[in-house]
């Protein structure tokens, strides 16, 4: 598990590097970087929906069953027809929305801005790279199923190999337009997703799983399949709908908004991404185990456990990556083509983002005792409800704040979608109280300012004159000044939660003995 955790923190390292790259490279202000940004989205988004996620949470369980059972035939089978309708439902979608771009290119050309039109002039180059990730995630599922997980947790540090690869080829081998090479940069994203399909594929059959393309819609596992799938695609719809809607409203606001909404929402699902790891490793098999014994008090303290531990990860790295944004964004970003314009811009997205980190971290444990009730129902509804009011508050506050305002709203939704699923869980596990998490959190909250001050004052002792090393380069002077307060304040979090005696710390020093 340890190795899978590591493996899924190096793809969220190799990620933070290939922003680095793009952003010296395409800057963060500039068309042909926003039309990418926004472009992408599309096929990313329909990988989250039928790669990941609804797709995997419905047909790993049936596959697992008849690998139990010693039905490898009706296994492969299973496998075979699930995988050749989700290629031909994504081709569906592929076709559609390359359809729509290409229509909306042809009847409103004179409507849209330039970085708008090259959005939809990529856009179906870009669209074939969701049939080729989704699939690839289809065959990691059927590698899981054969407990075979380190490449699938692997292939996706390949896509940002070779991004990372394609920006370097062309910043130094290649004589080029910025359309050049956004097509190229394009190309490079579909030979990645292709890449990673090859490569899991000819793993599975070396597994034993040869596929072949059998789209049997009316076969009675494929028809329990997509009945099990649809639940699942609206809650995580919902949550789809609203990136993209972010984004296309950052598209109106302009490539500036566009790219500081990008690089700042990286940024702050960095840590959410590494803390959903660390949950899953650490905290929801407890849960879980507690969900199948339908005890009671062990799921209230489980979930209570798990919202203590997420929160005392969460707090402090919000508050610090709130103080230290401008140091962290010009020691990650601030190089080439990424400008002083546009560190300000992402920084000013970045300011209402790390107000919802802890919500973002804990809206995954948050559902879990619905999913243990068997009831999908609530969290879509909730869903739903919370979609239409960031809309809405997209629409007012981007006026005022433009991309600060988007993210706001999605800040203010994600605590209300977590408020809202505690406060119902409450109903049906009265074992567990809000009251005690507050308790909890509130200390916690404290010691986290604290140590946001912290960092704050470092930070304005070491650009006095002198302080830093003067001949040192700006890349050296840059991390001192970022890594040097983020220390500091993490110390004092540290000594805070010792001089308070958290619980919380020793509960990671169990988990590290039992390591």
């Amino acid at each position: 598990m340890l190795q899978i955790s590591a493996l899924t923190f190096s793809s969220r390292i190799f990620g933070l590097l290939r922003d680095m790259v793009m952003a010296a490279y395409w800057g963060g202000t500039g068309a042909a970087q926003a039309a990418f940004q926004v472009a992408f989205a599309f096929p990313n988004s329909l990988r989250t929906l039928f790669g990941e996620g609804a797709f995997t949470s419905a047909f790993v369980p049936m596959l697992s069953a008849r690998m139990k059972d010693d039905k490898r035939e009706e296994a492969w089978q299973l496998a075979e027809r699930a995988i050749s309708v989700q290629a031909l439902a994504l081709l569906a979608f592929v076709l559609l929305l390359s359809g729509l771009s290409a229509a909306v290119l042809w009847f409103a050309p004179d409507t849209l801005s330039a970085h708008a039109r090259l959005t939809f002039l990529i856009l179906p180059l870009l669209m074939p790279y969701a049939l080729f990730i989704c699939m690839a995630g289809a065959f990691s599922s059927v590698l899981n199923c054969l407990g075979d997980f380190k490449l699938p947790a692997a292939t996706p540090i390949l896509f940002n190999i070779l991004q990372i690869a394609t920006v370097v080829y062309l910043s130094f081998l290649w004589a080029n337009t910025e359309f050049t090479a956004l097509l190229i940069f394009c190309a490079s994203a579909l030979l990645a997703g292709l890449a990673q399909l090859l490569l899991l594929m000819l793993w599975a059959r070396r597994r034993g799983f040869v596929f072949h393309f059998q789209p049997v819609w009316k076969a009675p596992e494929v028809q329990q399949l997509c009945q099990k799938i649809l639940p699942g695609l609206l809650g995580a719809g919902v949550m789809q709908i609203n990136s993209l809607v972010d984004r296309l409203l950052a598209l109106h606001l302009g490539p500036a908004a566009v790219g500081a909404l990008n690089y700042s929402q990286h940024l702050v699902y960095l840590p959410v991404g590494i803390f959903g790891v660390a949950m899953g490793v650490v905290c929801l098999p407890r849960m879980s185990r507690a969900m199948a014994r339908a005890d009671a008090l062990e799921i209230a303290s489980s979930l209570d456990y798990a919202l203590r531990l997420i929160l005392f990860l969460s707090l402090p790295c919000a508050a610090l990556l709130f103080a230290l944004q401008e140091q962290t964004i010009m020691f990650l970003f601030a190089r080439g083509a990424f400008t002083v314009d546009a560190v300000r811009e992402t920084s000013w997205a970045l300011t209402f983002y790390v107000l919802g980190l802890p919500a973002f971290c804990c809206a995954k444990v948050a559902t879990n005792p619905f999913h243990a009730r068997l009831d999908t129902a609530t969290p879509v509804k909730i869903s739903l409800f919370c979609m239409l009011l960031n809309l809405v508050l997209n629409l007012i506050l981007m006026q005022f704040l433009r991309q600060g305002g988007l993210a706001l709203s999605t800040s203010i939704c994600s605590w209300l979608n977590v408020g809202l699923l505690l406060s119902l869980n409450c109903r049906h596990l009265p074992q567990w109280s809000p009251r005690t998490l507050f308790r909890s959190g509130l200390p916690l909250l404290l010691l986290s300012l604290l140590a946001a001050l912290g960092a704050s004052a470092a930070v304005k002792v070491l650009q006095r004159p002198g302080l830093l090393p003067p001949g040192a380069p700006p890349l050296v002077q840059g991390a001192l000044l970022l890594l040097l307060p983020a220390i500091a304040g993490g110390l004092i979090y540290l000594l805070g939660g010792l001089v308070s005696r958290r619980p919380e710390l020793r509960d990671f020093r169990q988990i590290i003995q039992r390591r």
